[in-house]
């Protein structure tokens, strides 16, 4: 054999260890629980079976599994288009994923904290007993009034007048029984136009609050002991009032079996606000964050419209 021909036969012998190395590591690199590649995706045996479990459960033997492999090849090619085209890299796609991200970590880690808050029979009993006053209604009573305006330019004989004329009313509603407040005094002398038409009933007021007559007024009120009673003149900075009393109802307290359901629900959803907050706060604190003040500063805040409504409102943790 020629010198030229050993060389020939080297080269050979060469190509082909390199062609049957190639095989042999291509042959190698593919894992034998690889079923298909879709572009870049790939799909595994247990990726087939994970998907026949979670579609048939204890059914699975009903299932098409060349079938149920076609579904998902089409569905990891919808992917590998998808990613190809870059809408992995949209905003809004990033956004809805790191939603889903925040979602799932908050599920996995804040829910069971929150479900796991509860109030024995005990905490709620205690609660009511320290927070009473909030299940209290205060005593209340229905009212009558007359009203007549005097004010600070008047002279001396005009308010001796209007005081002669409270006088009057005074007595003839001290008079007349068996009408609704004041009846047809107030008609005739209240100038309280809201009332005066009602027999001056103002309806029912609780003790103790703010309303639009003079605290003097309900305070006389309130005072009264008798149904039907009438108040001295009460003399206050707009004018001259009567009052009389049509009705009361003493203080009253809600029994706990009425209110515990809701103190329960209540402090439940109080101490899950806290278990939360919590949670954010141990979140915040363990994750290193660094703020650069200079790059902040350089944000463009947009002057609001005259239509507030058409800007975008900032959505946090959304």
């Amino acid at each position: 054999m020629t010198k030229q021909n050993k060389q020939t036969v080297t080269i050979i012998l060469m190509l082909a260890v390199i062609v049957v190395s190639y095989y042999f590591f291509s042959q190698k690199k593919q894992p034998e629980d690889l079923i298909a590649i879709v572009g870049n995706q790939k799909i595994f045996i247990q990726d087939v079976e994970k998907e026949m479990k979670r579609r048939g459960g204890r059914h699975q033997q009903s299932l098409d599994k060349n079938l149920l492999l076609e579904e998902m090849i089409l569905r990891a090619a919808m992917i590998d288009q998808a990613i190809k085209t870059g809408i992995d890299q949209q905003p809004d796609f990033i956004r809805t994923y790191q939603n889903l991200l925040v979602g799932q970590y908050k599920k996995k880690y804040l829910k069971p904290l929150i479900d796991g808050v509860d109030l024995t029979a005990d905490e709620i009993q205690s609660y009511y007993s320290s927070h009473i006053e909030k299940y209290t209604q205060p005593a209340k009573a229905r009212l009558a009034l007359i009203f007549m305006r005097i004010h600070s330019k008047m002279s001396d004989e005009r308010k001796n007048k209007i005081k002669t004329r409270m006088f009057e009313a005074r007595k003839k509603a001290s008079q007349i029984s068996n009408v609704r407040g004041f009846g047809p005094v107030a008609v005739q002398y209240s100038e309280d136009q809201v009332t005066r038409y009602k027999g001056g009933d103002i309806g029912w007021v609780y003790e103790n609050q703010a309303y639009r007559w003079d605290q003097k007024v309900l305070s006389a009120g309130f005072a009264l002991e008798k149904i039907n009673e009438i108040s001295d003149i009460i003399t206050t900075d707009d004018g001259l009032y009567l009052v009389k009393l049509i009705d009361r109802r003493p203080s009253k307290v809600r029994p706990f079996e009425k209110v515990k359901a809701k103190i329960r629900h209540k402090q439940i959803l109080d101490q899950r606000k806290q278990v939360e907050s919590n949670f954010e706060k141990t979140v915040r604190e363990k994750t290193p964050v660094t703020i650069y003040q200079d790059a902040l500063d350089k944000v463009v805040v947009t002057k609001a419209d005259k239509d507030n409504s058409k800007l975008p409102v900032p959505m946090i943790n959304q």
